[in-house]
């Protein structure tokens, strides 16, 4: 059988989150390889380190626009679009 893009997807969807997770990491560092990344090592341990706590639960997102406008109040910036 010849594997296909939505044969492997439909297969890769079967599987928990954490796996599919590994997965998709071992996939970008294939097409991607850390070395030749924009990232330093100690970035990815960041993401790495961000990644490992929000899965966790232990940070609150916060949407984007509600973010940067909590930012601008406490630091009395204004902005106008």
């Amino acid at each position: 059988m010849k594997a296909t893009i939505q044969n492997l997807f439909s297969a890769a969807m079967t599987l928990d989150a954490d796996t599919r997770r590994d997965l998709a990491e071992r996939l970008w560092d294939a097409v991607q390889p850390k070395e030749d990344s924009v990232f330093s090592e100690a970035t990815w341990q960041e993401i790495g380190r961000r990644v490992t706590a929000s899965d966790e639960g232990q940070v609150e997102h916060v949407i984007g626009d509600i973010a940067l406008a909590q930012v601008r109040a406490e630091h009395g910036l204004a902005f106008s679009e």
